[in-house]
């Protein structure tokens, strides 16, 4: 069974996903609620954090192939790019589930899962595509 998972990368995403929300959540819920630090400062950082994580787990484990089409510097660039993106995504959700009276911790889940849907995709056919050489 464990062959079988170190060979799908959905499932191996998914894995890093739960990891990385799990550390992105607990920095999140550590800062606002328990530090009663700012909303955004406290979903920024914890959205840096989980960011960071998410790259190397998914690079070295996730998406591992022998031959990128792209260099790492290549990756950690776009990866960067869209990371920016998904930060003003995550923090516009954050804030405005907030605005509507959710609570921003159940608001943190769902800026969490969006941005991991499209993640997937975008990981697998461009960021860490195989090179066809």
């Amino acid at each position: 069974m464990i062959d079988k998972i170190h060979k799908r990368t959905p499932v191996k995403f998914l894995i890093v996903g739960s990891i990385t929300f799990l550390c992105e959540y607990i920095i999140f819920y550590s800062l606002y609620v328990l530090l009663h630090w700012e909303l955004l400062l406290s979903n920024s950082l914890s959205f840096a954090v989980g960011l960071s994580m998410s790259f190397m787990l998914n690079r070295l484990w996730a998406f591992k192939i022998d031959r990128y089409a792209r260099k790492l510097h290549h990756q950690a660039v776009i990866y960067g790019a869209l990371a920016a993106t998904n930060l003003v995504i995550n923090n516009l959700i954050v804030a405005g589930l907030k605005a509507d009276g959710l609570d921003p911790r159940i608001g943190k889940v769902v800026a969490i899962a969006v941005i991991a849907i499209w993640n997937l995709l975008i990981y697998k056919y461009f960021i860490f595509k195989e090179s066809l050489e």
